[in-house]
């Protein structure tokens, strides 16, 4: 049984396009696959989370692939931080078998999530 999500790289620039592939070989036809595209924070606080994106479609064979082509938001960017961070993630869920995947995705400017700054927590000593 695979579910699989392929890119070609893990970093994109906010408004770019996010091309992909979801395969999937199961014993049986799956009943449905749905693919999200979802950010997350988490730290100190109030977690809070997103799904900006959404698909579900039902594959008529028991192994395939569907391309996609995604357009990404503006933000928020992927950010890490002592008190703060904010996460992107593709996942993809099969009800019947079930079976999902998750591939971490970084939404910056630069090619890796935005580092918070420690000296706000440092002047406070």
């Amino acid at each position: 049984m695979t579910l699989r999500i392929q890119l070609e790289n893990a970093s994109f620039r906010p408004g770019q396009v996010l091309d992909l592939t979801v395969e999937w070989d199961f014993e049986l036809t799956p009943s449905l696959l749905v693919l999200d595209l979802a950010w997350q924070t988490s730290g100190k606080g109030t977690d809070d989370s997103e799904t900006v994106y959404s698909e579900k479609w039902e594959p008529e064979t028991k192994s395939g692939h569907k391309r996609f082509r995604i357009p990404l938001p503006r933000g928020p960017i992927s950010v890490r931080g002592n008190l703060i961070s904010i996460d992107w993630h593709l996942e993809c869920n099969c009800q019947r078998p079930r079976a999902s995947c998750m591939v971490p995705i970084v939404l910056s400017q630069i090619d890796g999530p935005v580092m918070l700054s420690q000296t706000a927590s440092q002047s406070d000593e």
